[in-house]
């Protein structure tokens, strides 16, 4: 019986040992940053490969929103996993109808298309590709709780019951930067360069934005994902979703807020 127990003591050491330590989760206040352009929101920043967590209001980076502009990075992919998108050079024809963002109004590439985020391509792109295939590929690429629906084809992520937290952003991102999604390494590859926003000798910053409209029953929210790579190999991927304070509407400062924000946290954890 001594044998047995001393054999289950070594069992259970080594089961210890494999098995790596939980990440503390840092917070940190950066309610300052936000304060500066009158928006309330979250943080969440994981380093790679560590998994060391830094966060700023925990509890609404695990809460849900729809994802806006953000999905074109997996509606992309799906694109051009099923052929829908040939590739990201291929053409948007632009429909004729003139919309309140002028970069919009306008035949453009896909990679375009996803730099300035165009909605009404991603749409057209959405009809190509289909529910059937939005139900077997999401699924798979873990990429929230996406409702889709025939009547929804085209707008399931701007509207409605989709949702994806920070958390899952960053696990999603945190897979297409390691090219380990269940996606053709060379599209991964070429949505990742669609993601650049920034390149020095230092560090490359890589980012999408989203922003999903205010309307009666929902308030303007805003989002930037990504992650920035520095030279010295170190990688942290990064969420930040904002709304305007009080459910008022976003004003002018809105659209850049993402970015300056995002930009101001990354600064103050020595990552820019």
């Amino acid at each position: 019986m001594s044998c047995f127990r001393l054999l289950l003591s070594l069992v259970c050491l080594l089961l210890t040992a494999a098995t790596p330590p939980a990440h503390k989760i840092v917070e940190r206040n950066f309610q300052p940053y936000f304060d500066q352009y009158n928006v309330q929101g979250s943080f969440l920043l994981v380093e790679a490969p560590t998994g060391q967590v830094v966060a700023y209001n925990l509890a609404r980076c695990r809460q849900g929103f729809l994802p806006a502009s953000t999905f074109k990075i997996p509606n992309t992919l799906i694109g051009l996993q099923t052929g829908a998108l040939p590739d990201t050079a291929t053409l948007c024809k632009w429909d004729g109808v003139t919309r309140e963002f002028p970069q919009w109004n306008q035949d453009m590439s896909y990679g375009r298309a996803l730099r300035v985020s165009c909605v009404p391509c991603y749409q057209q792109l959405a009809r190509r590709i289909g529910v059937e295939q939005y139900r077997a590929w999401l699924p798979k690429l873990r990429y929230g709780r996406m409702a889709v629906a025939p009547a929804t084809l085209d707008t399931f992520w701007l509207d409605g019951n989709s949702r994806i937290s920070q958390f899952e952003q960053v696990d999603f991102l945190r897979r297409l930067h390691a090219e380990t999604l269940p996606v053709a390494a060379r599209h991964q590859r070429a949505v990742k360069q669609l993601l650049i926003l920034k390149k020095t000798s230092e560090y490359t910053l890589y980012g999408k934005t989203g922003w999903r409209f205010r309307s009666a029953t929902n308030p303007d929210n805003g989002w930037l994902v990504g992650w920035i790579t520095r030279a010295d190999g170190r990688t942290a991927l990064f969420a930040l979703n904002i709304e305007p304070k009080g459910g008022r509407a976003a004003n002018n400062q809105f659209m850049g807020a993402r970015r300056a924000i995002t930009e101001s946290i990354l600064k103050e954890l020595r990552w820019l």
